[in-house]
């Protein structure tokens, strides 16, 4: 089996990951040292939500390095894309658990969500994937790729659409201002989250019909990931100058 050689192109989105895992690593201290501080559920949750996606960043990180040091996209490269999506899995899951206590909704869906989630990890690592292998070693053999990444897209879009929902229903019948921003940020969260993997699609759709890969999608993907991050720690992580803006906000 043949290795890609790696395209110095791809160096500004190996220099963008580094900022971006930076980034949700200090967002995902400060959630558990929260967590810490009140001893409630949430902020563990949405810690844990925040703990997956950047380990998914530092893992595809990791996969780029080795292309970088070495010149060609190989075994650790190969792994890292498919343990990357896993770790996407894990952060819907306990992003589901998160949305569940903060909304008292949804509970008794937590076992199927687990579970169809698990299924999904396992197709993501079948051999026929092909990840980071390239076309010619797999022409005209079963390739399933594209069926994986849409399977994980559509189960993450179920759970997004479903807290985003929930939360818009939710606010509508809050009358504390600082709650229902809370719910409006998670609300916008979740489209975050949604514009993601919109642009991760692109990006694979573009493999598919010979594209290299690591388009324009892959950074304005990622983008979409920092506002989450952002929005979904306001929603439950209120700090006081947005607090005080609120309020003066409904005073007017």
């Amino acid at each position: 089996m043949s290795y890609s050689p790696f395209q110095p192109r791809v160096i500004p989105i190996f220099v963008y990951y580094i900022f971006i895992s930076i980034f949700g690593t200090i967002i995902t201290i400060k959630m558990y040292l929260k967590w810490k501080e009140r001893k409630v559920r949430p902020p563990l949750y949405l810690a844990l939500v925040f703990t997956f996606l950047t380990l998914t960043i530092i893992t595809l990180m990791i996969g780029l390095l080795e292309a970088i040091i070495i010149g060609e996209y190989r075994e650790i490269y190969r792994i890292s894309l498919p343990l990357g999506y896993v770790m996407v899995v894990l952060a819907d899951i306990f992003l589901f658990i998160f949305a569940s206590h903060m909304t008292n909704k949804g509970k008794k869906a937590f076992l199927p969500v687990a579970l169809i989630g698990l299924i999904i990890a396992i197709m993501i690592f079948l051999p026929w994937n092909w990840w980071g292998v390239p076309q010619i070693d797999y022409a005209g053999k079963l390739n399933i790729r594209i069926y994986s990444t849409l399977i994980l897209v559509l189960y993450s879009y179920l759970i997004y659409i479903y807290i985003a929902l929930i939360a818009n229903k939710i606010k509508k019948n809050v009358e504390d201002k600082i709650m229902y921003t809370g719910l409006k940020l998670l609300f916008y969260s979740m489209l975050s989250l949604m514009l993601l993997f919109a642009m991760l699609i692109g990006d694979t759709v573009l493999i598919t019909f010979g594209h290299e890969g690591y388009s324009e999608f892959i950074y304005i993907a990622w983008l979409f990931g920092v506002i989450f991050i952002i929005l979904s720690y306001f929603s439950l992580i209120m700090p006081d100058w947005l607090i005080k803006r609120i309020n003066n906000k409904y005073k007017q």
